[in-house]
């Protein structure tokens, strides 16, 4: 009896240890899974914790331990980030039985991470595409977001943002969702970060402020200095030098308390870009020998704005020779992570330093390498507004889409849990996913109907329903090779406003929109039905005309120039008088696109400096 009472009171205290152990291993899930705890020691102590507590026996739960052991390893030097993928590719051959699974794609998201942080871009986005397509495939909402996050990213910052917001602005929306408040305000960073890499600092601004305030009451001492960092690039390219600097002070002297010495040293080349601004030349060299003494070709993205800084302070210092080997480092430095951003000034650099050493054959080959790249870059820009714009008409589709992505994701978890009560809820449960399949199917054959209106879109300008700028130049192209192939005449007219800035600034910018629509309006009237006319930027109008020549598209013009002058602007606003340039150039035989654009455009300036109000061919 005396036993029986002994085994009975064992068995009590093994289970309300296991039960103990339990709760335990939950709560250390949810510290990982929330991502609220930046301190890495901490980190590291509850991971090892974790180890410890989790039985050997019990593959679901050390499954899920398996992808923080990769995210968790050491990543700080050169050679640890080559530690953490060899220990990431150990991870994968080990379980790559499991492939596809939420175990897989976690580790390809983990290795993508230490590819793409040791300077390896191409192979870091191979790996991201592979484990978002995963993520799809086994309709996990949670890994989705994160690959599309971590992907925008990356994007974001080799100028993509094209990619980056198709990325980040569904990634926004799946975090939402799933109420991850902490990973949502990280995604929020990034989507803040491309509207300050694409040109609109203020917008970036408002975004990191708010973040850093979130962060600081949330006691996130780390994610509000990194918003710090973020909100000193928006002061920096406002043109508020000072505050800049103060906030990338702050940054390093962060990093410093916390013996981080890669990301003081990022911090300090920082600060040295600052200096150069403020005419601080000496102190930016002194910044710059101090992080030289901790960057190295391996962080290359930190190397290459460094030598950068180095030659912008030799050409100031009048070192030319000096300043052209470290424009050379920056240069080979910035095609490695693949940053265009960079380059460009890299160019600009190069072409005054060869015009300082009077060389204006290399200055004059610079300055074509910087315009080709700018000249991509504004296309890049642009596109990516229109991407903004089109994921933004497209939210309602990824809100349901990501509805249904959450349905499935609970109705398996219902149909493992059924499975394992009881074998005759199978029916049951495959009744309930042929019910979801019909509804998918409805909802696939709307999406075909809203397909259709997103595609209309993509290529149509919202406000004044003519073509964009990106259907207006391929349109241009498909003309250019039949005019070419049929050996017929094709002609452009390029058109913009007069002192259209004056408008928006003394009669505001509804004012400025109306113009801009009726504008359209008169020029699409006057026109064939084989013409094209698009807007290609702000006042800025493109008119195609397959078939014509010079003389055809110079009278079009002059009719066009004529009836803008002589139309009725008082409807808009009163004593409201509105006039167009226009510049014509016809497609030769030996020309491109780019040729062509060229032409018109100085044909188009050519009229502005004739006093406007008139058309000049070229």
């Amino acid at each position: 009896m005396a036993i029986a009472v002994f085994t009975a009171s064992a068995t009590t205290n093994d289970n309300n240890s296991h039960q103990t152990n339990q709760q335990r291993i939950d709560q250390l899930f949810d510290i990982f899974n929330e991502g609220e705890e930046s301190d890495l020691k901490k980190l590291a102590t509850y991971l090892a914790e974790l180890e410890d507590l989790i039985p050997e026996e019990d593959t679901k739960q050390r499954a899920l331990l398996i992808p923080l052991q990769c995210w968790y390893h050491p990543s700080e030097t050169s050679e640890e980030f080559k530690q953490a993928i060899k220990h990431a590719e150990d991870l994968m051959k080990l379980h790559e039985k499991s492939h596809p699974s939420a175990l897989h794609a976690d580790l390809l998201l983990c290795r993508a991470s230490h590819y793409q942080y040791s300077g390896n871009p191409q192979q870091a986005k191979l790996d991201y595409d592979a484990a978002i397509q995963e993520a799809y495939q086994i309709e996990n909402l949670r890994l989705i977001a994160d690959g599309r996050s971590m992907r925008g990213a990356m994007l974001s910052y080799e100028g993509d943002y094209t990619g980056a917001l198709e990325d980040l602005i569904p990634a926004q929306s799946m975090y939402e969702q799933l109420k991850l408040d902490y990973w949502a305000r990280v995604n929020l960073s990034e989507i803040a970060n491309s509207f300050r890499r694409f040109g609109d600092p203020q917008m970036a601004l408002n975004y990191q402020q708010k973040l850093e305030q979130a962060y600081l009451e949330n006691n996130q001492e780390l994610d509000a200095i990194d918003v710090n960092t973020q909100i000193a690039y928006s002061y920096e390219e406002l043109g508020n030098n000072e505050m800049a600097l103060e906030r990338f002070q702050k940054s390093y002297h962060f990093w410093q308390e916390q013996d981080k010495p890669i990301p003081a040293a990022g911090a300090a080349v920082d600060i040295a870009g600052i200096q150069l601004k403020l005419g601080q030349v000496d102190a930016a060299i002194e910044t710059l020998n101090e992080a030289e003494k901790t960057i190295t070709k391996e962080f290359d993205g930190l190397f290459s704005f460094m030598k950068l800084f180095r030659a912008q302070a030799a050409l100031l210092k009048q070192k030319p020779n000096e300043a052209l080997d470290y424009v050379q480092e920056a240069e080979s430095s910035f095609y490695v992570s693949n940053n265009e951003r960079g380059l460009s000034q890299v160019f600009t650099l190069r072409n005054e330093i060869f015009l300082f050493l009077e060389d204006y054959q290399s200055a004059h080959s610079a300055l074509t390498d910087y315009l080709t790249l700018h000249h991509k870059l504004d296309q890049k820009s642009l596109t990516s507004r229109n991407s903004e714009m089109r994921a933004r008409f497209n939210t309602d589709k990824i809100e349901s889409e990501n509805q249904t992505l959450q349905a499935l994701q609970r109705i398996k978890e219902q149909e493992l849990k059924a499975l394992e009560k009881n074998k005759e809820l199978q029916q049951v449960i495959i009744f309930l996913v042929a019910i979801i399949l019909l509804i998918m199917t409805l909802y696939a054959a709307k999406q075909v109907k809203r397909k259709q209106l997103f595609k209309s879109l993509a290529l149509t300008d919202e406000l004044t329903q003519l073509a964009n700028r990106r259907h207006t130049y391929n349109l241009a192209k498909s003309y250019i090779e039949q005019a070419r192939k049929d050996n017929t005449s094709f002609s452009l007219i390029s058109f913009d406003a007069d002192h259209f800035k004056k408008v928006n600034d003394t009669l505001g910018h509804d004012i400025g929109d109306k113009v801009l629509v009726q504008l359209a309006e008169e020029s699409r009237k006057l026109m064939r039905k084989s013409d094209t006319v698009g807007r290609v930027g702000g006042e800025e109008f493109l008119i195609l005309l397959p078939g014509a020549n010079e003389q055809q598209a110079q009278e079009i013009a002059e009719r066009l120039v004529s009836k803008i002058a002589n139309a009725d602007w008082q409807e808009i606003a009163p004593e409201l008088k509105q006039t167009i340039s226009a510049g014509v150039s016809q497609f030769a035989n030996d020309s491109h696109l780019e040729a062509l654009l060229l032409r018109v455009d100085n044909a188009l300036y050519q009229a502005k400096s004739a006093g406007r109000n008139c058309v000049k061919t070229v």
